[in-house]
């Protein structure tokens, strides 16, 4: 018997789940000390605020990975783009092509809104999923470097600049 793949939008109920699946990724990436956010908080900033689109992919209706993206805007060229926040498929799913549906799932999306692209970054260290995505055609970004501005930093610069 095959195994049945869907993907399908996260709801307000899903958020221990989708939870789950995030502390999957930051173990992943060395990172589960990270995770800080509340089921409450997603579901406010996913539902309330309607900030990011999250996707569960399936399998016989199991969740085994997820995507959370967003648009962004482009000044230069006045139009817009997607920035996938995540993409995670459980270990023991990976390689099988589910990952490469939710991309064409999120390219299809995206198209039909009239977004022009889609964004994201990956650890460097993670070179399987680099390898992947430049096997799909992706490119790597060149000419620049991501800044992270936590909120500490954000509140000592409000500080510094209302002395």
């Amino acid at each position: 018997m095959e195994n049945s793949f869907s993907i399908r939008p996260v709801t307000p109920n899903d958020m221990a789940t989708l939870k789950s699946l995030i502390l999957g990724l930051a173990e992943h990436e060395r990172r589960p000390q990270d995770v800080t956010g509340t089921e409450d908080e997603m579901r406010h900033w996913l539902f309330d605020r309607k900030i990011a689109t999250a996707l569960f992919a399936e399998l016989d209706g199991q969740p085994i990975g997820y995507a959370i993206y967003y648009p962004v805007y482009g000044s230069y060229s006045a139009r817009g783009r997607v920035y996938i926040e995540d993409i995670y498929f459980k270990p023991e799913v990976r390689g099988k092509g589910y990952g490469t549906k939710l991309l064409a799932h999120i390219c299809k999306k995206a198209l039909e809104e009239g977004y022009i692209g889609l964004e994201w970054s990956a650890l460097d260290f993670n070179t399987g999923s680099i390898d992947y995505y430049l096997k799909l055609g992706a490119e790597k970004e060149k000419g620049r470097t991501y800044f992270d501005f936590s909120k500490e930093c954000m509140e000592k610069l409000i500080a510094r600049v209302s002395k």
